[in-house]
């Protein structure tokens, strides 16, 4: 089987669970995983990430001779490699070359046959001019932030990419118009059913559960006007867990609104408190919208988890929530609409024992059948043992 060289911006990190999921699961199908990234600390990501994570070799750290040896070992490969960096406008061409170069190094000591970068920014740019280096195939996936705020050269790095994943069908739909001739495999974000096993209490805290990082496109400052407008009396409790940008802020309106009763901010969690804690709360609350510099979710592994887990999940129906979740085993609401997401709330807390037993297990099915870390791995491994090297 071939050896995959991974290539990241920064891993392990917290929230990116994503893409130690991959690796693992394309480990257990027979492929080697050699991790690059550009920085990492083994102390910040995800307990269980943590093997990959002191696996992973820092692309900066290769001396520069060694980097730039690498352009002197085939002519036409670095002339094709050259050519890219030269049509390239999102880095120093410099830099790149040299990135690139280190990164070609590593590749070919660890014998990598493919790379693979997460994001479509430096890692895809410089996965590509690496693999044109080395004559190997090379592939990237865009998430959120890299696609739809600062898609610089997405068009040339599709075109030059063996192939391109795309982890919902608006993104896929937006890489065929960007580069009609590329194939754009749909490879959602799996997890690990086995890790998130089933729970069903006979009762639950009647208190609601915010997952994810503390900005605009997760919809946070609807939900919380969405509680105001519900009548205290009926009012859940809602705990809060991440950190990032707007923390300060959702402070200043949990206090405005009159909600520091109900509302807690607890702070980062690892992935091992919300399989612990998932199932006694009411329902996983994900109000995801599009932030206004154009950012969004794409595909959250965390409503998948909640599925898998026994949440209950709100969730706006939009970008790739509309694909993972469907009318009878979630609930949807509207992005930016605090009314809705009260109704919907409402909704939830109204179930009986039989009709949340039952959503509960259609989204288990549901998760497990479709979004499973293995049905990515197979995915992803037809895509790179179907592509040679055409560059």
């Amino acid at each position: 089987m071939k050896t995959i060289g991974y290539v990241l911006g920064d891993f392990p990190v917290l929230s990116e669970t994503f893409i130690g999921n991959e690796m693992r699961a394309l480990q257990d199908r027979g492929f080697g995983i050699a991790p690059f990234a550009f920085a990492s600390n083994p102390e910040q990501g995800q307990p269980i990430d943590k093997p990959l994570a002191e696996q992973t070799q820092k692309i900066i750290a290769v001396p520069t001779v060694k980097a730039l040896a690498m352009w002197g070992k085939n002519a036409a490969n670095s002339a094709r490699a050259l050519s890219f960096v030269q049509q390239q406008t999102g880095l120093p061409k410099k830099s790149l070359i040299k990135s690139a170069g280190q990164l070609a190094y590593l590749a070919s000591q660890a014998n990598c046959s493919h790379l693979h970068a997460h994001f479509a920014l430096h890692t895809a740019a410089t996965a590509i001019v690496a693999a044109k280096l080395l004559g190997c195939t090379v592939s990237f996936v865009g998430h959120g932030f890299d696609v739809y705020v600062s898609p610089t050269d997405l068009a040339l790095k599709l075109q030059h990419a063996s192939f391109a994943v795309a982890v919902c069908e608006d993104m896929q739909q937006l890489f065929q118009q960007l580069a009609p001739k590329q194939q754009v495999p749909l490879i959602p974000c799996g997890i690990d059913p086995s890790r998130y096993e089933l729970r069903t209490p006979a009762s639950h805290n009647q208190r609601l559960l915010f997952i994810g990082r503390l900005a605009e496109k997760k919809g946070l400052p609807d939900l919380l006007s969405a509680l105001a407008m519900m009548p205290e009396k009926n009012r859940p409790g809602l705990d809060i867990v991440g950190d990032g940008p707007l923390r300060e802020q959702l402070q200043q309106q949990i206090q405005a609104l009159g909600l520091k009763r109900q509302v807690q901010l607890l702070g980062a969690k690892p992935a091992e408190w919300f399989i612990e804690n998932a199932a006694s709360y009411a329902a996983l609350c994900a109000p995801f919208c599009k932030a206004e510099n154009g950012d969004r979710d794409t595909g959250p592994l965390v409503v998948k988890e909640a599925m898998a887990l026994g949440l209950p999940v709100i969730c706006s129906e939009f970008m790739g929530c509309r694909e993972i979740l469907t009318e009878d085993s979630g609930t949807f609401t509207l992005p930016n609409a605090p009314y809705n997401i009260a109704s919907a709330i409402e909704k939830n807390l109204a179930f009986t024992a039989a009709e949340r037993n039952s959503l509960i297990h259609r989204a288990r099915m549901r998760v497990t059948c479709l979004y499973s870390c293995e049905i990515s791995a197979l995915k992803m491994s037809l895509a790179i043992q179907g592509h040679r090297h055409d560059a």
